[in-house]
């Protein structure tokens, strides 16, 4: 998954940097990479926030996974921790808009991330029925449900990077097809994830309509996390599909 992401970073990167180079005659007023890319300037007072928060979070779940030793769940903090890492990159790159060295550190650093933390969500969905609950609460057999959610996402990122390197042609016809294809694969990828989604409200359902008591079982706060943290994935998910729906001049990315 985070091979087909690279693909669609590194398309962005030749994208911005053509369009940058295409515009470097206009003078000194020409557009940076920065403001292709982004449609915005960088917040130098938002980016140590956001990455300030992000460390405290890191800390505290390297705290907790070390002192539980689940080395199990490392990926989570590390990927945490290079995300706060790329928000701090945006303050050079705040005062060095056309630095393509910066520019790629903090694209790579901030958008690998969210791979990881899918991953988790994934992987704590099978432990949670080998360690907590009977595998007939699961719709389809963990293993395999797991299995076709990870290809499907393999897929669709593949699809959204071969979309992202015909964006970055010049070619307006091909530029145009490449964005169309990149919208379809973030929609697959949304109805990917919704029906992980699916198979957690069922295993909820499942455990309910059994009759366990739910809020004294000491394993509960999984389906909670499960819940909670999907439900904020699906939102980034539709963001993005409108984000990308609207085009590059459209109200969310401007």
């Amino acid at each position: 998954m985070q091979s087909a992401n690279i693909l669609i970073i590194v398309a962005c990167l030749v994208g911005a940097v053509r369009a940058a180079s295409d515009n470097s005659t206009v003078g000194v007023e020409a557009p940076t990479i920065v403001s292709i890319v982004f449609k915005y300037d960088p917040n130098k007072a938002a980016a140590i926030a956001a990455g300030v928060l992000y460390s405290v979070a890191s800390l505290c779940l390297f705290t907790r996974l070390f002192m539980n030793k689940a080395w199990w769940g490392l990926h989570l903090p590390i990927a945490s921790t290079l995300m706060s890492v790329g928000l701090f990159m945006r303050i050079p790159m705040a005062t060095n808009p056309n630095s393509l060295s910066i520019f790629l550190v903090q694209a790579f650093f901030t958008l690998l991330p969210p791979a990881a933390y899918l991953a988790f969500n994934y992987i704590l969905y099978r432990r949670f029925f080998v360690n907590c609950v009977d595998r007939r609460y699961s719709w389809i057999k963990p293993e395999k449900a797991i299995r076709c959610i990870v290809i499907s996402d393999i897929a669709t990122a593949s699809i959204q990077g071969a979309g992202g390197g015909l964006e970055a042609s010049t070619n307006t016809t091909s530029a145009k097809l490449g964005a169309d294809i990149v919208l379809v694969g973030l929609i697959l990828q949304t109805v990917s994830f919704a029906f992980f989604m699916i198979l957690v409200v069922h295993v909820w359902h499942g455990i309910n309509r059994d009759g366990l008591l739910f809020r004294k079982e000491p394993w509960r706060k999984i389906l909670w996390i499960l819940m909670f943290s999907s439900t904020a994935y699906m939102i980034r998910y539709i963001y993005r599909v409108i984000e990308f729906g609207q085009g590059n001049d459209g109200y969310l990315i401007t």
